[in-house]
Parts: C-alpha cells; sequence; structure tokens
C-alpha cells in the first residue's frame, strides 16, 4: 500500500528523464531543428554531438526562425549554456523549467555526457502514473484537525472495507486543519466514507470519476511552480 505526498513523487530526477526527446548534431541545419520542434510540439532542442554524446548547448525555436534556415546549428552562435546536472534535486529542475520558461531541459552527469531532457509533459505524466491516476477508482475529499489526520487510520478503515488506498495527497489548510484527497481501488467507497465519518473526518466531496483527480494533479503541479517562484 502507498502513501504518497505529492513531494515526495518526484525524489529522483531519473524518473523525470525522457530520453525520446530527439537532438540535433552541431552541424545539422537550422531546418532540420525547427522540422523536429514542429514534429515534437517543444520550443527548444538539445545539441549533442553524435560520437560521443557530449551535450554543447539549447538552441530556441526563437533564435532559429531568425536564422539562414541553411546554415548550421553551431554556426548561428547563440546556443545556450542551459542544462542540469543528473546528480541536482528535483526541486532545482522545476525552478529552472519555470524561471527559464523552457520546454525542455537537457540532463548531463558530471562529464557533460548528455542523457536525455526532462519537459513539461513529462512531468505532468510521472505525476499521473506514480499516484494512480490512471488506474479507475472512487476518489473522496476530507478535512480534519492537523493532530487528528492519520493515514495508518485511514488505511484499517479501508482494510476493513476490503479496500486499498492507491494514492493520498495531503495540503495544509493553515496550521490547524490538514485536506486530503484519497484515491481507492473500487468505485464502491459508501463505507469507507461512513467509517470515516464516525471517526471525525469531514467528507467533503465524493467523486466517481478520475477527472477531478487529473485536474488536481495539474492544480498541484502548478501551486509548486508559484512556491518556488516566490
Amino acid at each position: 500500500m502507498r502513501f504518497e505526498n505529492f513531494l515526495e513523487i518526484f525524489m529522483s530526477l531519473k524518473k523525470l528523464i525522457n530520453k525520446t526527446i530527439p537532438y540535433i548534431e552541431p552541424y545539422d541545419k537550422c531546418a532540420k531543428a525547427l522540422e523536429i520542434m514542429n514534429s515534437f510540439k517543444i520550443s527548444e532542442l538539445p545539441v549533442v554531438t553524435k560520437a560521443d554524446t557530449h551535450y554543447i548547448g539549447l538552441v530556441s525555436e526563437t533564435d532559429l526562425l531568425n536564422c539562414n534556415k541553411n546554415m548550421p546549428v553551431v554556426e548561428i552562435g547563440i546556443l545556450k549554456n542551459i542544462f542540469v546536472d543528473f546528480s541536482k534535486h528535483i526541486f532545482d529542475v522545476l525552478e529552472m523549467v519555470s524561471t527559464l520558461k523552457i520546454s525542455v531541459l537537457p540532463v548531463t552527469d558530471s562529464n557533460g555526457t548528455y542523457l536525455g531532457a526532462v519537459t513539461y509533459k513529462t512531468i505532468i505524466e510521472t505525476m499521473a502514473e506514480e499516484t494512480s491516476a490512471y488506474s479507475q477508482g472512487g476518489i473522496i475529499e476530507i478535512e480534519t484537525d492537523t493532530k487528528n489526520f492519520s493515514p495508518a487510520l485511514i488505511a484499517g478503515v479501508s482494510e476493513n472495507n476490503s479496500m486499498k488506498v492507491m494514492s493520498l495527497l495531503t495540503h495544509r489548510k493553515g496550521k490547524e486543519k490538514m485536506k486530503a484527497t484519497i484515491k481507492f481501488n473500487s468505485q464502491d467507497i459508501s463505507g469507507v466514507v461512513q467509517g470515516l465519518e464516525k471517526r471525525g473526518y469531514n467528507v467533503r466531496e465524493i467523486h466517481h470519476s478520475d477527472t477531478k483527480y487529473n485536474d488536481l494533479l495539474q492544480e498541484r503541479y502548478n501551486a509548486l511552480i508559484s512556491f518556488l517562484n516566490v
């Protein structure tokens, strides 16, 4: 059984590296880079030497639109030295993506070898996967006093009703209150609702659709980005 707070999902940068994002070589033409960007719906592209996968820099769509399309990318002279080391904390990654307003953030090792890239889409998809957003099940939103909140109690109530908690997202409401969104492995959650209410939990909302849960994931991502920008 998993109880995952939103901030605990991304302690490993490895989970966020997207190796399907292509790179271009230094002497590829600007036209080719623009074509790839358009195909993958991204605004930046890593420039990497194919022989040793050494990272050279990041080129943006804006820069390429203003150059000769037949010119090699490396010769336009405006490659950005933007990347994140594989050893960095995920908060550093989120801060860079938010601050620099980029769709692709290259990841390298300590020797400058290109390992892949982190994208906004990858972040959202990883959130969904790690929090069981793709699985079917009922969802409830509860509120209780902080001192009364207990994941173990919630687990016990769930097991008493022959259910499992698939994921749990928490959010403090001031210092005294705790809110949580809980997803179960069954749509029939009436027994769990009754059990939690008997133990002093205020069940604020009940959902039998995953749409609300996916919306919450997006909301939590936006909230974290806003927090990093403060």
